[in-house]
């Protein structure tokens, strides 16, 4: 039903923090209730000011903001992650109103390749919806339709052996949540931005306090990888495949055929195939 209410897929109990909230913390609350961003608001008020993502914390630690650890750490792990989020954050949030409708929030997503958006009322945040809500609610609407209509064909591998730090290079230089691990033609794991930051997240504890970012993530990926994949075969249905990322509580299934890895469909994959429908 794409013309109701977004506040009928909407979750409307948000999980927020402040601009003041460290990395550290911002890792934490993503880890404990399986996020891939989190609103920033203003304390009290809860007036958007930002959204923090899974990928802009693998920016600062691998990608282009890791000057800002040079800079002000000397590239030193613990301290890295006590920077506040306001000065990683997005402040250009894409977001809707509680009378919008869905077909509006499926459209904003596809058009501004965002996976989800913040509901604002008064300025204030009252929801978000996800990509994850569109998939599960509005996947008949692909009734048929089949996995390798709209799955990613050969998608980036990389052997167990690569360090958390490539994998994490690889992820923020080709904008990639995921990559399947594949040793001797064969699939034996993967790893995704979660993973990289549940690592971030316990070496905080562990590590020594001189240790900088390439000493922590120099460890291989088969350390921290998902071994038991969910895969898919090519000729299913998207309803399959939908119900089945939905079961799991997954975003994404690695796309085989015998032992070969031909593919990769993700949430992100079936709503806009979904925007497109509209």
């Amino acid at each position: 039903m794409p013309d109701t209410s977004v506040m009928r897929l909407a979750t409307t109990n948000v999980v927020s923090m402040p601009p003041t909230a460290t990395v550290k913390s911002a890792v934490d609350t993503m880890i404990r209730y399986g996020f891939r961003r989190i609103p920033v608001t203003e304390p009290g008020e809860l007036e958007l000011v930002g959204i923090m993502t899974g990928k802009d914390v693998l920016d600062y630690l691998v990608g282009e903001r890791r000057k800002i650890i040079e800079r002000r750490y000397g590239s030193t792990f613990l301290p890295a992650l006590h920077e506040p989020v306001r000065s990683l954050m997005r402040t250009e949030v894409y977001v809707i109103t509680p009378y919008d409708t869905v077909r509006k929030a499926v459209r904003t997503m596809f058009e501004f390749e965002v996976g989800a958006l913040p509901i604002v009322k008064d300025k204030k945040l009252v929801g978000i919806i996800t990509e994850r809500d569109i998939m599960a609610d509005l996947y008949d609407v692909l009734e048929d339709t089949r996995v390798e209509e709209i799955m990613t064909e050969d998608p980036e591998t990389v052997p167990s052996d690569i360090t958390v730090l490539e994998a994490a290079e690889i992820m923020v230089d080709r904008e990639f949540r995921r990559l399947p691990v594949v040793e001797n033609g064969r699939l034996c794991g993967l790893v995704t931005a979660t993973d990289v930051l549940h690592h971030v997240s316990s070496m905080a504890t562990e590590t020594s306090p001189d240790a900088s970012v390439e000493e922590v993530m120099d460890v291989p990926v088969e350390e921290i990888m998902t071994e038991d994949v969910i895969t898919i075969e090519p000729d299913v249905n998207i309803e399959e495949a939908a119900l089945t990322m939905k079961g799991a509580n997954v975003g994404s299934l690695v796309v085989t055929e015998g032992n070969d890895v031909i593919g990769i469909i993700t949430e992100r994959d079936i709503m806009y195939a979904i925007a497109e429908r509209m």
